[in-house]
């Protein structure tokens, strides 16, 4: 039990550090593995709120992502009757990344990404007026703009 909870923190500590803040560009030169691993879990992602924004990653890089051609980025979610929701409400944008490269990537070296969910509920969805949602897994995608 020690040992999972030890690679849980780990695996949040990776993530929150691979989540740069907006401008800033996360750049990978070496290796890089953010393993996201849920059992029985909901990950859940919701703007609510006249312009409020919403924004989660779960071993995911976002922002101005480069993988130099030295660089190997590995991103792996592994879920197991979990539900990931992401939902935004009128006027309101959220976006939700799973073991992806978001906003401006640029690739030279390798990259793997792998979302594995059984038995789970992936759900993305805008209601009301004006709202955005934006769910990317185990992709690369640019669609930071989109919101």
């Amino acid at each position: 039990m020690k040992k999972f909870v030890l690679l849980i923190l780990s695996v949040a500590a990776s993530a929150a550090m691979a989540a740069g803040p907006a401008g800033i560009q996360t750049t990978i030169a070496g290796q890089s593995t953010q393993i996201a691993v849920l059992l029985i879990s909901s990950v859940t992602n919701t703007a609510n709120g006249t312009n409020s924004n919403a924004q989660q990653n779960l071993a995911s890089n976002a922002g101005d992502v480069a993988i130099t051609a030295q660089g190997r980025s590995t991103q792996v979610v592994g879920a197991v009757g979990s539900n990931f929701t992401n939902t935004s409400n009128a006027n309101t944008k959220a976006q939700q990344n799973v073991s992806s490269n978001s906003g401006d990537v640029t690739i030279s070296g390798n990259s793997l990404q792998v979302t594995l969910a059984a038995n789970s509920n992936i759900r993305n969805s805008a209601t009301g007026f004006n709202a955005k949602a934006v769910q990317s897994i185990a992709s690369n995608s640019s669609c930071s703009t989109c919101l």
